[in-house]
């Protein structure tokens, strides 16, 4: 399995839903700029796609069942239109691959020049501690599981002279926010996907929700764009399902992949 996170977390994100899972040869990616990954602000998300395209080339990978959350899902679709005999079937978890409607608005949601407000979060930590004591009751993190919350701090902090330091930096962070718009050209090879993909949605983004990143911006006729696809809708789960139900994901994980046994929460 090749699993894949969104913007801002990193690969440990995953440690919840694979805890769920029997014993399974699992490699949990940090993206570009990420996690233990270099690399500074980038300027498409494309960049994310051909840079997982060549790990899986250079690797050797086949047989691969793909699991995607966010921008990962989306980095992961580049990757199996890529290398499709490589990937034996996708699981996106609410990826951010975007309505042709929304997509055709980019010019308006996602003005040129404009910074994140993301850029300007708090870097600088004096312990795990502080930054899970920051974050318990704030949305999207309260929503998350206490353990999933304990693994988004305890391996998203780097150490640094004098404490700890966020190993997403924030510029980057807010580089990806400004760009989702760079990722309509996916929706042209969605035909090109043979494998099953199986697409995991929660509480649908409209226009007046834009800015709400508990909401899912998946488009709903994904699962019916693509030839082999199967749409899971949970209104009831928000974007960050992944880290607020490990063991709905692990299911679903499991089923993708056929495994046998899944252990329970």
């Amino acid at each position: 399995m090749l699993l894949a996170h969104a913007t801002g977390f990193h690969a440990r994100i995953w440690d919840q839903v694979i805890r769920h899972l029997p014993a399974v040869h699992s490699i949990c990616i940090d993206l570009h700029g990420h996690g233990q990954s270099t690399g500074g602000p980038f300027s498409s998300w494309s960049e994310l796609g051909n840079e997982i395209s060549d790990f899986i080339q250079t690797l050797g990978l086949t047989n691969l069942i793909c699991i995607g959350h966010s921008l990962g899902g989306h980095a992961l679709t580049q990757a199996t239109i890529k290398n499709p005999k490589a990937v034996r079937a996708l699981l996106l978890v609410d990826p951010v691959i975007m309505s042709p409607e929304i997509y055709a608005l980019a010019d308006t949601l996602s003005p040129k020049g404009a910074q994140h407000p993301a850029a300007q979060r708090k870097r600088n930590f004096t312990s795990v501690q502080e930054m899970v004591d920051r974050f318990r009751d704030r949305s999207p993190y309260s929503l998350f599981t206490p353990q999933a919350l304990q693994d988004y701090c305890e391996h998203g902090l780097l150490p640094t002279e004098g404490g700890l330091t966020l190993a997403c930096p924030p510029e980057v962070e807010a580089s990806s926010y400004m760009l989702p718009m760079t990722g309509a050209f996916i929706l042209d090879h969605l035909d090109q996907i043979t494998c099953p993909v199986t697409v995991l949605r929660g509480h649908t983004m409209d226009m007046k929700s834009f800015g709400d990143f508990t909401r899912s911006p998946t488009w709903p006729g994904l699962a019916d764009a693509l030839p082999n696809g199967t749409d899971v809708h949970r209104p009831d789960l928000s974007h960050f399902m992944p880290m607020q139900d490990p063991a709905f994901v692990a299911d679903h994980v499991a089923r993708v992949a056929q495994l046998t046994q899944v252990q329970p929460a």
